[in-house]
């Protein structure tokens, strides 16, 4: 009842979520459940609960910075219109200037010995100083903001007035009140400055602190600065400073303020009972203690088998301090112990963490009653409405599954029972994401179910391989399309879960059911969704890796202006892509030099190239098909693409072959570059002689020419054996196989090879063999006219006026 107009209806029955924005402050409402039984409809309740909506307090602002510099041959102009009310009520604002003198603490006074006056007045919302009103010195302009009766703030800036009309510089205001010290945390610093000239540089400082790393690499430089909030430190306010000079030397500046966030603190987590069995314990855990200024605090709660590793949710956060949860076994060489963890989130997300452990003791099943189990706890919790239950249930089922151990290679034989038992889990798996929320950790827990189901390939059927890798991309696409980006943990889960399913059936060239080039396409595109995630509301310079065991990517986000000449590495392989100085203009982008444009390069480790038959052993081809090239693959396939932050991939081709995109990638072998092994020496005494070399690769034959030869028929043969050699090579969609027009090798060492491409697409290194080779001389016969006359002077030098050496003290020894 009352204004709500939001959605009722929820993926979770039992959790009705309300977006930010839908109640109204001021407003009350009232929510009621109705709960029945699915199996009796007539056996059922209602509850309510009133929800009154309080208003926030206002913020005042004055746009450009917390301190400025301005000329008395300027005008001052002070913008509080980006002061903030969070409940965006219709009350009217209003405005109170004024100005004090901070050399003396009196008010300010103009040029002429009176009181400043604000034009056009001190009761509106921008406050303007003529130029030639203001003395040199240093002055503090308030402004006291009121809407409706209750509501009130004060903000402030520092003005240093200057002689002349140095640079204006503004930086814009910050989105939030404090930022977290946490990884993956920035803050964006956006300036701007104007001049009668034209700026030559710009540069942010701190004041009064130096703290190294501050600044993502090279956004120092720019007018828009980004900062690593996690080289700061908590509790500690930040000053930072934009300082732009024009073309006559002439400087101006502005400050702003970084509030950097404490964590929660003090408190503890304690998991009981301190041993318990999987499928029959419930494991409580109790978050306690937790002291911070900035509430309401918020509480996760996750785990990881043994004492280290990924941690898996167990439900999403809540208000409560506790929860009862399902936990898997154990492994034998922990003794069974499981980590918990409660994650503690104050009102800013400001985070700390507490860990406790218990013992999880197996229960032997076969595998035909795991699955029963499995069913009947997970049908329950779904009809009860309760995914985060049938997630935990799933938990348990796969880690039931392995075993108890940590040994997660791949089996030489597979199981029908355990094939149908990862078929129905991942079945499932998709019933419950349908029932659940989409939000970071559920998407945590999701993915780390998902590994579960596939760590063992040879246990998956190739249908239900190529599901796991679509609802992989499914969970990748929802989280991109809320906005909610993807965590450290999902992206490891993300990984880890895809380099398994490189190593299935999907990608056997000997079973019939196999599509190959369909599930490379997926995979590419599940590659392309995991990168959007991890880069969603990232700034300029930012950049997120993933390291698997067959998976490695750089995602990085840039302004096309700054791409031309940058390079883009790969974690864990010496791949890189390396752009030419004019990239955005010979690319044909399109797009203008602020636009931020994404790169990703990702390596598919050498195992992805060869498909696997049912007991691990290779067959002849590779994820995409085979090649009518002769040739054989060196190298992880090495993806690369450009694309705008909504994922559109820029058709990139078509560059000029002079300055071309450098692609390096790391040789799977050691490639030969020990060239005089290839080089062999001959002599042809006779017309058609045939002369047998021993080359690295195999015998080769050369047929003697004497009309090559000297006087005499005779000549000297050096001859280049053929050898292995890297090629550059790009899959080509149109015909469907590895190509090698338009990229080319620039040069090799034994490890690497870079190549120069006109285009981006998926790259390998192929392996080649070259052509012999050979060269000849021969002694010239005499000529009939005489050699060069003598000189005139003698050859040699004149003689020293010394002798050139000492005699030893003992004789030279004599000739043998």
């Amino acid at each position: 009842t009352g204004k709500y107009t939001g959605s009722l209806s929820t993926s979770n029955p039992r959790v009705l979520r309300i977006a930010p924005e839908q109640l109204l402050a001021t407003e009350s409402y009232e929510f009621q459940c109705f709960v029945a039984l699915t199996s009796n409809p007539d056996n059922n309740n209602t509850a309510s609960v009133v929800v009154d909506v309080a208003q926030q307090p206002i913020t005042a602002q004055i746009g450009g910075g917390k301190e400025r510099a301005s000329g008395t041959d300027q005008a001052l102009v002070l913008d509080a219109s980006v002061s903030v009310d969070p409940d965006d009520m219709s009350d009217k604002w209003s405005y109170e200037w004024s100005c004090v003198d901070k050399t003396d603490g009196t008010t300010c006074t103009d040029t002429t010995g009176g009181d400043l006056e604000i034009q056009p007045n001190n009761t509106n919302v921008v406050a303007r100083v003529p130029a030639g009103m203001l003395y040199e010195g240093t002055y503090e302009f308030s402004v006291f903001v009121k809407k409706g009766a209750d509501r009130n703030d004060t903000a402030s800036t520092t003005v240093v007035i200057t002689a002349g009309a140095p640079p204006v510089v503004s930086i814009g205001t910050l989105s939030e009140d404090k930022y977290n010290p946490i990884a993956d945390s920035y803050v964006q610093l956006v300036g701007s400055a104007t001049s009668s000239g034209p700026i030559v540089s710009t540069e942010w400082t701190q004041v009064a602190t130096s703290t190294t790393g501050a600044f993502v690499l090279g956004s120092d430089a720019r007018l828009t600065g980004v900062v690593q909030v996690a080289a700061l430190t908590a509790g500690v306010t930040y000053t930072f400073k934009l300082t732009a000079t024009d073309v006559f030397g002439e400087s101006g500046y502005s400050t702003v303020e970084v509030v950097v966030n404490e964590a929660p603190s003090s408190g503890s987590l304690a998991i009981v009972p301190s041993n318990g069995y999987v499928f029959d314990t419930d494991f409580t855990f109790l978050s306690s203690n937790w002291v911070d200024e900035d509430l309401p605090l918020s509480y996760k709660f996750v785990y990881t088998v043994g004492y280290e590793g990924s941690w898996t949710p167990v439900a999403d956060a809540q208000a409560s301090a506790s929860y009862d949860a399902l936990l898997p076994q154990g492994l034998v060489e922990d003794n069974y112990t499981l980590t918990g963890m409660t994650v503690v989130y104050d009102y800013y997300d400001s985070y700390s963490s507490a860990t406790d452990t218990t013992r999880v003791l197996p229960v032997k099943y076969s595998t035909a009653q795991l699955a029963n189990i499995s069913a009947a706890l997970t049908t329950e919790a779904l009809e009860l409405g309760d995914p985060e239950a049938s997630m935990q249930i799933m938990g348990a089922t796969h880690k039931s599954l392995s075993g108890g151990s940590s040994d997660e290679r791949r089996k030489l034989t597979s199981s029908s029972e355990e094939a149908a038992l990862r078929s129905a889990l991942l079945e499932t798996l998709q019933d419950t994401y349908a029932m659940s929320d989409i939000t970071q950790a559920n998407v945590d827990s999701m993915m780390s179910t998902l590994d579960g189901i596939v760590n063992a390939p040879n246990d998956l059927t190739t249908a239900t391989a190529m599901d796991s890798l679509l609802f992989a991309q499914k969970l990748l696409v929802v989280s991109v399309d809320n906005e909610i980006g993807i965590s450290a943990t999902g992206t490891g889960y993300t990984g880890t879960a895809l380099s398994k399913l490189l190593l299935s059936s999907m990608f056997n060239a000997s079973d019939v059911t196999s599509v190959t080039s369909v599930s490379a396409e997926n995979v590419t595109e599940t590659l392309r969704y995991l990168s959007m995630a991890q880069l969603d509301g990232a700034y300029a310079g930012i950049g997120y890796t993933v390291s698997s065991s067959l998976i490695h990517s750089s995602s990085t986000r840039e302004e096309a202006q700054y791409l031309g000449g940058d390079s883009k590495g790969v974690p864990g392989s010496n791949a890189k892509v390396s752009f030419p100085s004019n990239f955005s203009h010979a690319a044909k982008l399109k797009v203008s030099g602020t636009t931020y444009v994404d790169t990703r390069v990702v390596t598919l480790g050498t195992d992805i190239y060869t498909a696997y038959d049912g007991y691990g052993s290779t067959v002849a081809s590779n994820m995409y098909g085979s090649s009518t090239y002769n040739t054989d693959l060196n190298s992880a396939v090495t993806q690369v693409e450009v694309m705008d932050e909504d994922g559109n991939v820029f058709d990139v081709g078509g560059l000029d072959p002079a300055e071309p995109i450098y692609v390096t990638m790391q040789a799977t072998e050691p490639i030969d570059t020990n060239f005089s092994g290839w080089k062999m020496e001959k002599i042809c005494y006779t017309d058609g002689q045939v002369l047998e070399i021993d080359c690295p690769l195999g015998k080769q034959t050369y047929t003697c020419d004497s009309s090559l030869g000297g006087v005499d028929g005779t000549y000297f043969l050096d001859f280049t054996c053929p050898g292995v050699v890297p090629t550059c090579m790009w899959w080509s969609e149109d015909e469907g196989e590895w190509a090698n027009e338009g990229c080319s090798v620039v040069n090799y060492t034994s490890t690497n090879v870079t190549c120069g491409c006109t285009h981006l697409t998926d790259f390998v290194l192929g392996k080649n063999v070259s052509t012999a080779s050979f060269d000849i001389s021969f002694t010239s016969a005499p000529t009939s006219l005489p050699t060069p006359v003598p000189t005139s002077l003698p050859t040699t030098s004149l003689p020293t006026p010394a002798p050139t050496s000492q005699p030893s003290s003992t004789p030279t020894p004599g000739p043998s």
